[in-house]
């Protein structure tokens, strides 16, 4: 979208996020997919292939540690976690196998969600053998923290696991008043903050929590990150082969053991790369910013016809949600936008969250550099 960044009602965020990328070729509304990466960040990224070609690929990641380990500091920052509990691994869902297989877990342990729960989340708690509890929740689809304290009280889980920004619709979990309930009833909370980093805040108590690089960051694909708060890392089973281990440092972090050798080590500097920029942006003037994306958004498209959005206008975050109402093909639509129009969005099916979608949706996520003229366009395509 920066072929629109001079627009005079475009904050300065805007304009410094899109002068710092190439132009896209079209609009870009799919940040909650995958996020336009920095020319700073791909070329960091490029230029440690081109080291691993120079110098070899294990010298190459060496030199490259300071830029990691201040990376890892600054994500453990961004997280609310101390940096030595942070392990870079390749994806969220890599993040989340990682996390079933160490930690102590029993087949037909209880985990807690609510219906707005990621879904493949959900298939892979089925394939650990543990047994879904539904949490309550408010008409808005956020957790009711009365009832959780019950449920706390009266039979508390193995875990409660929340996806704190749904990718499906504008909804944002209330992570940091639940951390706090489980905390104090000695429960687990995982966080799955794929739709969240970068986009919210995350440094919210939670005892685990996990993201992408891709999306609202705008790192490299292929990257993600785990972080767990020291008072579990002793209680970690970490099958790491022997190898690794002889070679791991007997002063390392045990969570760290999680972190692949066998890395995209690139991808990781990019990352790093796209956290010190987000941070040098201001991740609050971020935030405000992609809150102000997502109310513009919604005030542009309340009425298009044949489309209905279910959620407030001022709901938060950047995500919005197109329901059909005139029987549109949503996945034909999204191909048509891109195809005749050159917008990108994405069709959100309803195997994202089984417990409560009931039909595909459009999903609009547009970043910071995001104006009114181009939601118009969207408008207009739609229509």
């Amino acid at each position: 979208m920066t072929q629109l960044s001079e627009d005079p009602d475009l904050p300065d965020v805007g304009r410094a996020w899109a002068r710092g990328r190439l132009p896209f070729r079209g609009l870009h509304l799919d940040s909650a997919a995958a996020g336009c990466c920095s020319i700073e960040a791909m070329h960091a990224a490029a230029g440690h292939v081109a080291l691993e070609a120079q110098e070899g690929g294990y010298v190459a990641e060496a030199q490259a540690a300071p830029v990691l380990e201040a990376g890892r500091s600054a994500l453990a920052g961004l997280l609310g976690v101390a940096a030595k509990g942070l392990a870079f691994v390749e994806s969220a869902s890599v993040a989340l196998a990682a996390l079933l297989q160490a930690w102590p877990l029993r087949a037909g342990d209880a985990v807690a969600v609510v219906p707005s729960e990621w879904g493949p989340s959900l298939a892979a708690f089925a394939d650990q053998g543990l047994r879904v509890t539904e949490l309550a929740i408010q008409g808005d689809g956020r957790i009711d923290l009365e009832g959780l304290d019950r449920v706390l009280a009266d039979d508390p889980p193995a875990f409660v696991h929340l996806t704190q920004v749904a990718s499906h619709r504008p909804l944002v979990q209330p992570v940091s008043q639940a951390a706090a309930l489980c905390q104090a009833a000695g429960v687990p909370l995982w966080v799955d903050a794929a739709q969240a980093l970068g986009h919210v805040d995350t440094a919210t108590g939670a005892d685990v929590i996990y993201a992408t690089s891709r999306k609202w960051l705008a790192g490299p694909r292929g990257v993600g990150m785990l972080a767990i708060t020291e008072p579990w890392w002793d209680r970690l089973r970490i099958r790491a082969p022997a190898v690794r281990r002889s070679t791991f440092p007997s002063d390392q972090p045990v969570v760290q053991l999680l972190e692949s050798r066998e890395a995209n080590i690139a991808g990781r500097v990019g990352l790093c790369v796209a956290v010190r920029q987000h941070l040098d942006a201001g991740p609050a003037r971020i935030r405000q910013r992609l809150g102000e994306v997502g109310r513009l958004t919604r005030e542009i498209l309340a009425d298009v016809p044949g489309w209905r959005i279910d959620d407030p206008v001022d709901a938060p975050g950047a995500i919005t949600a197109l329901r059909p109402t005139s029987g549109q093909d949503v996945a034909a639509t999204r191909r048509r936008l891109l195809g005749e129009h050159q917008i990108l969005t994405t069709c959100a099916i309803p195997a994202r969250a089984p417990r409560e979608m009931t039909g595909p949706l459009l999903r609009i996520s547009p970043h910071v550099d995001c104006t009114r003229e181009a939601l118009l366009r969207l408008r207009a395509a739609l229509a």
